[in-house]
């Protein structure tokens, strides 16, 4: 439908619903929208016709509602009249039928203001608290470790830091000595954490004075004079104060009259007696809000993965760096590995040209020890991440893989697999309850997965007793052959396959090592099919003993 054509049908039907249209840049109209039984008048402009931004619904008189607070309206202070009728997903709507849409929107409109009634405006506006909070865009990440919440604020600093890619950005930190940043303290920072939601107080949705801050800040369940007094001192000194909750992360700082700015900076104004003249000033002394992130490692993990164990306690020993490992590593830290306990990554080789295409490293790092650039790379995209590299054959460091809780081998490389699979079961010093392994099949026709558990009556050998045989569990069609393209000047052999296929492997590695960590291991075997010509479906399974394992034929003979 042409812009013109759904602008009129939108016009035709707020015009029958009763709204007038007002002169303006982009199509605006007033009338009323039905709340809680009684009329309530609104404004809605409409600044795309296609609904690519949706309309723009705002009250005309916040006095026609009951409730002391009220949801899901944005805005500052008295100017908190735009109603947000759509979650952060969006609105679908018809674009078809744009004048049914507008009835819509109106219909949404209505809904989200009639939820503050019955006593549920105070509830509404607290589990979006963060939302209420901000004062435009400004934020700032926390790089600390959770705490369990206690009296004792965090004593941090606040930085402006750069990482050398992308816009500087304001940061908390104990020190601001943060793996490549440059980091410039720009004042000192008090964290305090509460277990208890913050919430409006009385008629304060949100505070605009110092007097404001100090009502509301004393009305939270957990904080109380003391707290207060150690919150003042700091913001006296132009510190920033920060808040973490359950439903957000606060921080808030004074904007000092000028006179007291040059006073204090000159020193022409003791310290000592900035806190009384401001408190003597309180209901003029307004405050820059701003919203704030934990951005630790350990929180981002927990963030995606609610309600369950991370590997941020876990010491993890990944086994190849190549094109699964990798990928692999990645998924790792970003569930949490090497947040506070070592992530070791074990390979001897260099990375070389030819490794790119499919690799997750790029060309900066041709040339390296690819346990070493994947390292570099894990901490470029987090400082927290504690990853280790081990340039050498997993055996020549036993001492790192029987530390580990757990151990991943992405080798894909048949000796190195068995070897693993050997010195697991038959070491005594391993520690890890679990080892995993993965692999592609082919030239990327499948990928899977195993998973072996101390106490198994089976290995990884029982799959294929036989290496000259195809696996039990093949993911191979009888007829499909792997190719391999054989070396060339500067580039080894290899089997040419997509980067899907070791993107793939890494995925499925991790939901499986999620599954042993969490207690749930499942069945040991997965498989995905990525090229069903190819490949075989395989259902999950969990493999039986062989008679013929040598792996567990020796064992049982040393036993």
């Amino acid at each position: 439908m042409h812009k013109q054509q759904a602008l009129a049908q939108i016009n035709a039907t707020l015009l029958a619903k009763g709204f007038r249209e007002k002169s303006g840049i982009v199509p605006e109209y007033e009338g009323h929208i039905r709340v809680h039984g009684k009329p309530v008048s609104v404004a809605i402009a409409i600044p795309d016709a296609s609904f690519s931004n949706l309309p723009i619904v705002k009250l005309k008189d916040k006095g026609q509602l009951s409730p002391v607070i009220v949801g899901h309206l944005s805005g500052q202070g008295a100017d908190d009249t735009t109603i947000c009728y759509a979650s952060q997903v969006g609105l679908p709507l018809d674009l078809t039928n744009p004048g049914g849409s507008i009835l819509r929107v109106l219909e949404e409109a209505a809904k989200a203001l009639e939820i503050s009634y019955n006593n549920r405006g105070i509830a509404e506006v607290t589990n979006e608290y963060q939302d209420y909070w901000r004062d435009g865009l400004l934020s700032f990440r926390i790089f600390a470790s959770r705490t369990p919440p206690s009296s004792n604020p965090l004593r941090l600093g606040y930085f402006r830091m750069e990482q050398g890619i992308g816009e500087p950005f304001f940061g908390l930190h104990s020190d601001g000595k943060l793996d490549g940043h440059k980091c410039d303290k720009l004042a000192d920072a008090m964290l305090f954490q509460t277990s208890k939601p913050i919430t409006p107080v009385g008629k304060i949705k949100v505070p605009f004075t110092l007097a404001h801050l100090k009502q509301w800040f004393l009305g939270q369940e957990e904080m109380d004079e003391a707290k207060w007094d150690a919150a003042f001192r700091l913001l006296s000194k132009r510190g920033l104060l920060a808040i973490s909750a359950p439903n957000c992360v606060l921080g808030v700082r004074l904007n000092l009259p000028h006179d007291l700015k040059v006073g204090q900076d000159t020193g022409k104004i003791r310290q000592t007696k900035i806190p009384d003249l401001l408190m003597s000033r309180k209901e003029s002394v307004q405050l820059t809000r701003f919203g704030g992130y934990w951005c630790d490692l350990a929180s981002l993990a927990e963030r995606n993965l609610k309600g369950m164990t991370t590997f941020a306690d876990k010491t993890i020993a990944l086994v190849g760096c190549g094109t699964i490992g990798g990928y692999l590593a990645k998924f790792l830290a970003q569930s949490g590995a090497g947040a506070n306990k070592p992530l070791f990554l074990i390979d001897r080789q260099l990375l070389s040209p030819g490794n790119i295409g499919r690799h997750l490293l790029g060309t900066a790092y041709i040339g390296m020890p690819k346990a070493e650039a994947l390292r570099d790379e894990l901490k470029r995209f987090h400082p927290d991440c504690d990853a280790r590299a081990v340039s050498d054959e997993f055996a020549a460091c036993l001492d790192v893989v029987r530390s580990a809780d757990l151990i991943v081998d992405a080798s894909g490389e048949w000796n190195t697999q068995c070897a693993l699979n050997g010195q697991f079961f038959e070491d005594q010093e391993i520690k890890a309850e679990a080892i995993l392994h993965s692999w592609i099949c082919g030239n990327g026709a499948a990928v899977q997965s195993f998973t072996n558990l101390k106490g198994d009556d089976f290995c990884f050998r029982c799959m294929r007793p036989d290496p000259s045989k195809p696996s039990r569990y093949t993911a191979l069609n009888p007829k499909t052959e792997a190719v391999i393209e054989e070396a060339t000047c500067g580039d080894g052999a290899y089997f040419p396959y997509s980067v899907a296929a070791p993107s793939m492997a890494a995925g499925l590695t991790l939901e499986m090592a999620l599954g042993v960590i969490n207690g749930k291991p499942g069945s040991r075997l997965r498989t995905i099919v990525l090229d069903h010509k190819r490949g075989i479906e395989r259902k999950p399974t969990t493999p039986t003993a062989h008679k013929d394992c040598p792996s567990c034929k020796a064992r049982a003979a040393s036993d």
